[in-house]
């Protein structure tokens, strides 16, 4: 299994209302299987400046849908 962080797209049920957030969304043999909240936390400085690489890197990644997921997420 892999992970990495990307932004998800929600779009509100019968309505036209859409949010984004960052995920930590993890893949089996290339396929989505999961997302949830990432950890935005360190125990050191070096530890925030890596999550704020990864969360920067998120953004040049196509953006998902929720829909990506399967119902269970």
């Amino acid at each position: 299994m892999n992970w990495n962080h990307r932004i998800i797209r929600f779009k509100e049920p019968g309505s036209d209302d859409v949010s984004y957030k960052f995920a930590e969304v993890f893949y089996e043999d290339g396929k989505l299987i999961n997302y949830h909240d990432p950890f935005m936390w360190s125990e050191t400085v070096e530890g925030i400046q890596e999550l704020a690489q990864r969360l920067l890197k998120a953004t040049t990644q196509p953006v998902l849908d929720e829909s990506d997921f399967s119902e269970e997420v």
